[in-house]
């Protein structure tokens, strides 16, 4: 008997793409990694902004020191639902960290957004790709919300990638601003 999979429709707002994959562009050379932030409701996801973590090793305590700052400023219909995370090898594999901060969310609808290199008409680009990580969830992007490359062309002509602040950079200066608000 086959199971039917519960479709649940994804919508990801511009910002998180230019947040997310700005961080993957500065740091092209190593892993990086952040977390997702918005709401979950039986039948969709919705996605309104990302939060740069890290871009090098990281330990327990600035991971939970970092997740506490990020939930003490969230409005209250807001809340951390997923991770994303880009491979500096690019072989697609989840990292351990980005799976104890999903294991930690402990939703069943939490979102990995697994950004990688891809070739287009022989030039290289990002792209961001939602993976379920429940096997019976199947998610539907919506239309508005298009996994395309040209949200971030712009920003990247402007050198705006050399100005994202993610917790590594944060904890080293605490006056750099790791909200990156000059992207909204």
């Amino acid at each position: 008997m086959d199971q039917q999979l519960e479709q649940v429709s994804v919508d990801i707002q511009k910002i998180v793409y230019k947040k997310a994959m700005l961080h993957a562009c500065k740091y092209s050379t190593e892993d990086v990694i952040g977390i997702l932030i918005g709401q979950i409701t039986d039948k969709s996801i919705n996605i309104v902004d990302a939060y740069p973590l890290f871009h090098s090793r990281v330990s327990l305590n600035t991971l939970e020191v970092s997740l506490d700052i990020i939930s003490s400023e969230l409005q209250n219909d807001r809340k951390i639902i997923g991770v994303y995370e880009a491979k500096a090898n690019f072989r697609g594999i989840m990292s351990e960290l980005a799976r104890e901060i999903l294991n930690n969310i402990n939703q069943n609808k939490a979102i990995l957004m697994r950004i990688s290199q891809i070739e287009v008409d022989d030039t290289f680009v990002l792209n961001a790709k939602i993976v379920s990580q429940n096997e019976n969830v199947k998610h539907v992007i919506n239309s508005s919300s298009t996994l395309e490359w040209w949200v971030i062309q712009d920003c990247l002509k402007a050198g705006l990638h050399w100005k994202i602040v993610d917790f590594d950079a944060h904890f080293e200066n605490v006056q750099l601003n790791f909200r990156n608000q000059y992207l909204e």
